[in-house]
């Protein structure tokens, strides 16, 4: 019943369960007496032993189907919400994705060991059995236009196609042989495209991307992977935890740099 609550209020409750940064818990009026209520690991449990004891329950019927055509061009988190709120009220939305792969960042920008294919596929089948149409590998603006989409009948087009592209440092080199956006980088180690990063890798960077990427290379055999990162270890944005385990995994890291 836990679990059936939740999936109401939350469009990702599986994947909020594992990569979610919680910060609710640090505004939680519960740690002025002893913790904050630990959400993410409470939801996380009440999502994976449902998933244990049959799956989810079916899903809740709309009051009233509405015939009323919407597009959501975009599978990632903001798309998925999107058509998980529609579908509640009765909508029955198509994702137009143009990857062949359902998630957009979270299944190209979210290491498989920090958020397991199988569980980013349960939030998405749980969306599919709301009656969300999904179509793979159709890029809007290549294989079909907005004014196709009003032709077919779509009377609302919601466009979520996320943030893909990272963020340049504006130096000399940038565009030398071996220098890959983090971004980029993670998008290729998540289709299982060669990387071809060699023996030695520094990251550039401090926060939870940097983190990622340095832990993903770590996985494709290099000798060393360094991050570099010019202010203290107290000043990283990453999240502590995320640190912490690169730095059991054999992340080397150079400060003030």
């Amino acid at each position: 019943e836990a679990a059936d609550l939740i999936r109401m209020r939350n469009p990702l409750p599986v994947v909020c369960g594992r990569v979610c940064y919680h910060r609710c818990e640090s505004e939680c009026n519960r740690g002025f007496v002893d913790e904050p209520v630990a959400i993410q690991h409470l939801k996380r449990f009440a999502l994976d032993w449902q998933s244990e004891h049959g799956g989810p329950s079916s899903p809740p019927a709309p009051r009233a189907l509405r015939q009323d055509k919407v597009a959501v061009i975009g599978s990632g988190p903001g798309g998925l919400a999107c058509a998980h709120d529609l579908a509640l009220r009765g909508y029955r939305p198509t994702v137009f994705e143009r990857e062949t792969v359902l998630g957009g960042m979270l299944a190209l920008g979210i290491p498989e060991y920090r958020l397991p294919r199988e569980k980013l596929a349960e939030d998405i089948e749980f969306i599919r059995n709301l009656g969300v149409e999904f179509r793979v590998g159709v890029e809007v603006g290549r294989d079909v236009t907005l004014d196709q989409l009003r032709a077919e009948g779509y009377q609302s087009i919601f466009i979520g196609t996320g943030a893909h592209q990272g963020l340049a440092l504006g130096i000399p080199g940038e565009s030398l042989g071996g220098v890959v956006q983090g971004v980029s980088f993670l998008r290729r180690h998540a289709l299982g495209l060669q990387s071809g990063i060699g023996q030695n890798v520094a990251v550039i960077g401090g926060g939870n991307t940097a983190m990622d990427a340095a832990r993903s290379a770590l996985r494709t055999g290099p000798r060393h992977v360094t991050v570099l990162y010019s202010r203290t270890r107290a000043e990283m944005p990453a999240a502590p935890e995320e640190i912490a385990d690169a730095e059991s995994e054999g992340v080397r890291f150079t400060f003030l740099i």
